[in-house]
């Protein structure tokens, strides 16, 4: 290989020429091994993309042909070594023109497709007659089918952020395993970043860490994980991730009792969470029906990088008010750097453990309350608060109905329920479930009485009031001395 450069150099030079493009076919030596077609990636839904780094022997190792410095791109200066600093020309051929290979995570969450190094040559996580060190024995860790069946040599357990199984080199088989006793092993941040995969680094969603073990040596996956999590990145940057822009989690309506207390039971907050990729715009539409046409509220679309949620109601003209007791559906696509849409994600994780319990058990929809929440108000006399004396409360609350959800009712008879409670521990309360009761306060400072009231569709709400308690002065009397 130095001698073709060698040659090439020469040859460039005497017709001086400062930059050429050279078109490499099958030179021996490039590729440590035969050149490889980008297997079909239709189903695809991401391209792994970057660089790993399999020690100072081996060095990077590309998953994708678009980011390779080493073979296609012969601009760098490893390339070169002929003639010395400063170089007369570089030699270039277009990304993946010859060397064409990349890394793919389908649908299934299972992973195909070779990395390449310029001294092993190609890597596959394709699985071939050759059977893997375990016997496939990680296939009971898959969320789907991952052997040969498929033509599966690793899966990611999203629910554990790990890759599970192998990678192979073409040439001479070395084996590389994916779940191995490196510290970390080879995992993927989910969308869920408050469950970190490396604690104490920032790790985007879609960012591989960790490192697959080998008899050749640990291929590191991010220079943040590189030497069991103290990092490298300050002498070489590198990182293996998920290209392409997805969506790994939507959440509604995320508007609890106590915010509907506080405002506008009617509002609802829109959540979304990236797995891979750069958010650039998104793009938010809310029916009543199944369906995305005439929808009820359409953001059009929104240039931000930073979004994660959307509020209604909001000032967007196309986005109108929510209606009470109603079922609702949302869609968001986002754009990625390039002003690329995703497809349209509909929200379909709807449970008993989202704000509004599911009432409809529809995982599509998120329901909006019935009506206000009630609004507890309460009174007392006297207005001075004596310790050790009674102070009588009586609640002045309000509630709503269904049939009029924004009209305030006054609280009567058994219309609405009671709870009294205070700080004061030693006090003594004459009936704490009547919308009247009498307190006996024996805590002078800091006191606060709440008065916590539950409409007839179980809405609850409370009010609290911090009291100015004295103590009783004694009565003095004159006497005449004796």
């Amino acid at each position: 290989m130095t001698k073709i450069r060698t040659i090439l150099s020469i040859k460039a030079a005497a017709l001086g020429v400062g930059f050429f493009a050279l078109t490499l076919i099958g030179i021996a030596g490039l590729g440590g091994g035969p050149l490889a077609a980008k297997p079909a990636s239709a189903s695809a839904t991401s391209t792994v993309r970057g660089s790993a780094w399999w020690g100072d022997t081996y060095q990077y190792v590309y998953f994708n042909c678009l980011d390779d410095v080493i073979g296609d791109l012969l601009d760098q200066p490893g390339n070169l070594y002929y003639p010395p600093a400063p170089y007369s020309f570089h030699f270039y051929s277009s990304p993946c023109l010859n060397l064409v290979h990349g890394v793919y995570l389908d649908a299934n969450n299972n992973f195909s497709g070779q990395a390449w190094n310029q001294a092993k040559g190609l890597i596959t996580f394709t699985a071939t007659s050759t059977t893997p060190p375990d016997g496939y024995g990680f296939n009971s860790h898959c969320p789907h089918t991952c052997n040969l069946s498929n033509s599966c040599l690793a899966c990611y357990v999203e629910a554990e952020q790990k890759v599970y199984g192998w990678a192979r080199v073409a040439d001479d088989g070395t084996w590389l395993k994916m779940d191995s006793g490196a510290a970390p092993p080879v995992m993927i941040q989910s969308w869920d970043l408050n469950n970190p995969v490396l604690p104490g680094h920032d790790i985007a969603a879609g960012d591989f860490v960790g490192a697959a073990t080998s008899s050749l040596g640990d291929l590191n996956f991010n220079c943040e994980s590189e030497g069991g999590g103290a990092g490298t990145c300050a002498l070489r940057q590198y990182k293996v991730y998920l290209d392409n822009l997805s969506i790994g989690h939507l959440s509604a309506p995320n508007w609890s009792y106590g915010q509907a207390c506080a405002g506008n039971a009617l509002t609802a907050v829109l959540k979304w969470y990236v797995k891979s990729g750069q958010q650039t715009a998104y793009e938010i539409i809310v029916n009543s029906s199944d369906s995305t046409s005439s929808p009820v509220c359409s953001s059009g679309k929104k240039y931000s990088s930073s979004a994660s949620q959307y509020i209604i109601p909001n000032s967007d003209p196309a986005c109108g008010a929510l209606n009470y007791n109603t079922n609702y559906y949302w869609w968001i696509r986002l754009y990625d750097q390039s002003d690329q849409p995703t497809a349209w994600y509909q929200y379909e994780t709807n449970g008993p453990t989202e704000t509004d319990g599911d009432p409809d058990i529809n995982p599509k929809t998120f329901t909006t309350f019935k009506h206000e929440f009630p609004s507890p108000y309460f009174t007392w006399t006297p207005p001075t608060v004596l310790v050790g004396t009674s102070t009588y409360f009586t609640s002045q609350s309000q509630y709503y109905t269904p049939g009029q959800p924004a009209t305030p009712t006054p609280c009567t008879g058994s219309n609405c329920h009671y709870l009294w409670t205070t700080s004061d521990a030693g006090a003594l309360i004459s009936n704490a479930t009547n919308s009247t009761t009498t307190i006996v306060f024996f805590q002078a400072t800091g006191t606060s009485v709440t008065l916590r009231v539950t409409d007839p569709e179980n809405y609850v709400c409370s009010a609290s009031s911090i009291l100015n308690i004295n103590y009783d002065l004694p009565i003095w009397r004159e006497i005449k001395p004796q």
